[in-house]
């Protein structure tokens, strides 16, 4: 189980006990005792159990959970009121000890939460900068550039390797799809079905499709094939790190190519990259642009 994982149960555990807080207060509308000992053998146990679920979960993840995400949790749990909270209050004291616990435990579900969710907008600029950087180091790069040109002449397995390398140093993880929930590791070519290493190691876990392109009269076929073989992949969130509204089709490819808008589908967005193996400066392109103009 994954820090994104396991933190949706701990989620589901937070929300049952509000959800039994706000039906115990509920029934106490009707009746104003609490004879069975509800707050303190339920409601405040279960919060106990719940607190300690999220020091297991901070010491558990705290190497691979992100910035934001780990200075949220260690502020809570670190706090004063938090750490000497008594679970095992005064029978005077019960219904004030009720109150804070579910409460302190619904405003911090309520922040963890967005903060989390802000991993995906991370995400997608750590990718797009990904890409923009090999387009420009293949231009300024001889090195780079004559590796790249090796590869695109073998074809696209030599290609997605390498690229699927050089998002690695981004900290972007590569697969491709195979079937509806299968997950091809670009580099080693075989089933991703293990992502621990991946949760250890990456920002980001994407589905990339890369295509050759000989010749510019080949783009929109090699697109319409890239695009088929990724939208059958129906596979949602996988440990919180996987990029689940965008997937890359990219187009490799000697010169670089004018390429058309990203494709929108099903609250999808297929975004089309080109990477040149032998590009022209700017300079260049805009003369050429000028001169057919």
């Amino acid at each position: 189980m994954s820090w994104h994982q396991e933190w949706q149960a701990l989620s589901a555990r937070i929300k049952g006990l509000l959800d039994a807080g706000t039906f115990f207060y509920g029934a106490l509308q009707h009746s104003s005792s609490d004879d069975m000992g509800v707050r303190k053998k339920i409601l405040l146990a279960h919060a106990e159990n719940i607190f300690t679920s999220l020091n297991e979960y901070l010491e558990k993840y705290r190497s691979t959970l992100p910035d934001k995400a780990l200075e949220c949790v260690e502020s809570f749990l670190t706090k004063s009121d938090i750490k000497k909270f008594n679970f095992n209050p005064d029978s005077n004291m019960v219904r004030s000890h009720v109150q804070f616990a579910l409460t302190s435990l619904s405003a911090f579900q309520s922040e963890y939460s967005y903060i989390i969710s802000d991993t995906q907008a991370v995400a997608l600029k750590i990718t797009e900068r990904a890409f923009l950087h090999l387009n420009r180091s293949i231009l300024v790069d001889d090195e780079i550039k004559m590796k790249w040109l090796k590869e695109f002449k073998k074809g696209e397995t030599n290609c997605e390797k390498l690229g699927a390398l050089h998002l690695l140093s981004h900290g972007i993880w590569a697969f491709k799809a195979y079937a509806e929930k299968g997950r091809t590791d670009l580099i080693l070519n075989e089933p991703l079905s293990d992502i621990s290493e991946v949760d250890k190691t990456s920002i980001a876990l994407v589905l990339t499709e890369w295509k050759v392109v000989k010749k510019p009269s080949e783009l929109h076929d090699k697109i319409k094939e890239a695009h088929e073989q990724t939208k059958i992949y129906k596979s949602g969130v996988l440990g919180g790190i996987e990029l689940t509204d965008y997937r890359y089709l990219v187009m490799v490819s000697e010169k670089r190519l004018s390429m058309p808008p990203d494709i929108k589908e099903d609250k999808i967005i297929y975004r089309l990259v080109n990477i040149a193996v032998k590009p022209d400066t700017p300079s260049v392109e805009a003369k050429k642009t000028k001169d057919k103009t």
